[in-house]
């Protein structure tokens, strides 16, 4: 707030310091003036309390129009709209918030299979009808990360928020997992096998 009037935080306790000094000065040169008993000795003490009188007066009129500047700038800066991201950060957040939410797609996909293993006697081929579910999964819930997203563009705010807390709104609203949400960055991306699946490729009934 300070650089909005042209002046750090060093100079304004610099300021305070001056004011300070002066009170100090004004204060002992009246005293001396006071206890003074020749009359020309009385006089000079007494101008010089004068000026540092008026010296601190000065610095008390400057410290209240910093007061009053610093409460105008926080009035401007609030009624301020914030500055909506450029082209270039709206598509590094787009590609950013696709790969998290992949990231999470994969892992929910995995941890569904898992809780859905095939029967004893499966077939000697599970493991590769296992991999085609996860897909399939994956696949499925990889068109509603894309809509989330493309909604998500498409607002005001897009973009302005930390990267973190976009991921966690848009993944709590598609229904992943809060705990899986907040380690996605440790997750590891989809296999290019799941990526290259498409929803409306997939044989829904041969694979249940």
């Amino acid at each position: 707030m300070w650089d909005a009037l042209d002046i750090t935080e060093e100079e304004a306790a610099g300021l305070a310091e001056i004011g300070r000094h002066d009170l100090e000065l004004a204060r002992d040169f009246a005293r001396r003036a006071l206890e003074a008993t020749d009359n020309d000795e009385a006089n000079r003490l007494a101008r010089s309390y004068q000026r540092a009188a008026r010296s601190y007066r000065q610095t008390l009129a400057v410290k209240a129009r910093l007061k009053r500047d610093l409460a105008a700038a926080a009035r401007v800066q609030a009624d301020t709209p914030a500055r909506k991201p450029g082209g270039a950060a709206v598509a590094r957040r787009i590609g950013e918030l696709r790969t998290a939410l992949l990231r999470l797609n994969w892992d929910e996909a995995e941890r569904a299979e898992t809780e859905h293993p095939d029967a004893p006697d499966a077939a000697p081929d599970a493991a590769a009808d296992d991999a085609l579910g996860a897909r399939e999964i994956f696949a499925f819930r990889r068109e509603d990360v894309e809509l989330a997203i493309g909604e998500a563009c498409l607002k005001p705010d897009f973009a302005a928020a930390p990267l973190d807390d976009e991921v966690a709104r848009l993944a709590l609203d598609l229904g992943f997992s809060p705990d899986a949400i907040a380690r996605w960055c440790d997750l590891p991306d989809p296999p290019a096998e799941a990526l290259a699946a498409e929803a409306e490729d997939l044989d829904w009934e041969s694979s249940a």
